[in-house]
């Protein structure tokens, strides 16, 4: 159950409400393990064994990963002191579609990859058709999950749809969807028939829906973990702001790796994007260019941070952006 699972917490009661939980100070592993610990939970609820289906969801969600996308949420919801019960399954929500993302990206009519995460791709386990299946499921349960958790939670039913329609938005067909679906598109072209300033500009679209979209999505759900709908409104433009300068971000940080990792530290197979003909940051800028962007980047974000006008605990978001910075080469 939560509550044995939240031991660091404080728990309070509050007027027509179940007791709520509130936000006590953590830092990065403490939230990490909170989460796991949940994700764990709830895949096993959700996704029952013995089952073929269940069993290739729980290797792809269940798998040794970064868990950037949740930690956000849970950071973002810890520095505008939410409610740590919503923040979490949130959480768990972007860590499906995350995940089922992962999955049908690495499917033969994709990127055909046979490593994810240091480990064979789930259709490499589980074949093709059971791979699409449990990405499908994952897609699907995200928003079902939502849905019951947080009537279980007596939240708002208003602040529900709000949030599970900024989820379905982020991960549909103008969001990821259709930035994976330009990916595609521009990776057939010809880029020498186009000029560098229209190649900047396709790339940052296409990166601002495939990687941006979840990760925007993370940082306004965590502040969404607030009951205070004035609260909410008042800060979502500059969260949002924030969540899309995480992404950008991030996919450079992925593009330069491509380039400067390994296959044992990357978890997956490096040089895929230039093997693929993929446009990127690298391929645009060059691997000093891009770091140059990313570090510039990593500025704006901390300036971002210090503009909010509140007393918050940020610790886990400055903890995610210096680990990301860490990763850029010296």
């Amino acid at each position: 159950m939560l509550i044995s699972l939240l031991g660091k917490l404080k728990f309070i009661p509050c007027t027509n409400k179940p007791l709520e939980a509130i936000i006590v100070s953590m830092d990065f592993n403490q939230q990490s393990v909170l989460f796991e610990n949940f994700l764990v939970e709830k895949t096993n609820s959700y996704f029952p064994l013995p089952s073929l289906i269940n069993e290739a969801v729980h290797y792809s969600l269940l798998s040794e990963g970064k868990r950037i996308r949740p930690l956000l949420c849970l950071g973002f919801a810890q520095a505008f002191s939410g409610d740590q019960d919503q923040a979490l399954r949130f959480a768990v929500a972007i860590e499906m579609v995350h995940s089922y993302s992962l999955i049908h990206d690495d499917l033969p009519a994709m990127d055909n990859d046979d490593l994810r995460r240091g480990r064979p791709t789930n259709h490499k386990v589980f074949g093709e058709a059971h791979a699409i299946l449990s990405g499908d499921s994952l897609l699907n349960m995200a928003p079902e999950f939502l849905l019951k958790e947080l009537r279980l939670l007596q939240v708002d039913p208003n602040k529900i749809i709000d949030i599970v329609a900024l989820l379905m938005e982020a991960s549909g067909h103008e969001g990821m969807i259709k930035g994976q679906s330009l990916d595609m598109q521009y990776q057939a072209k010809d880029l020498s028939r186009f000029d560098n300033e229209s190649l900047k500009s396709i790339l940052s679209n296409i990166h601002k829906l495939k990687t941006g979209a979840l990760i925007t999505w993370s940082c306004i759900a965590g502040l969404h973990s607030h009951d205070d709908t004035q609260f909410v409104q008042k800060y979502k433009c500059q969260v949002k702001s924030i969540g899309q300068r995480i992404g950008l971000l991030f996919q450079i940080i992925d593009d330069i790796l491509d380039v400067t990792s390994n296959m044992q530290d990357l978890g997956k197979t490096p040089g895929k994007d230039q093997q693929n003909s993929k446009l990127t940051y690298t391929h645009l800028y060059g691997v000093q260019g891009a770091t140059a962007i990313a570090k510039e980047l990593i500025q704006e974000i901390y300036q971002d941070l210090e503009g909010f006008k509140i007393n918050g605990d940020w610790q886990i978001i400055r903890q995610i952006i210096d680990s990301l910075e860490e990763k850029l080469p010296q």
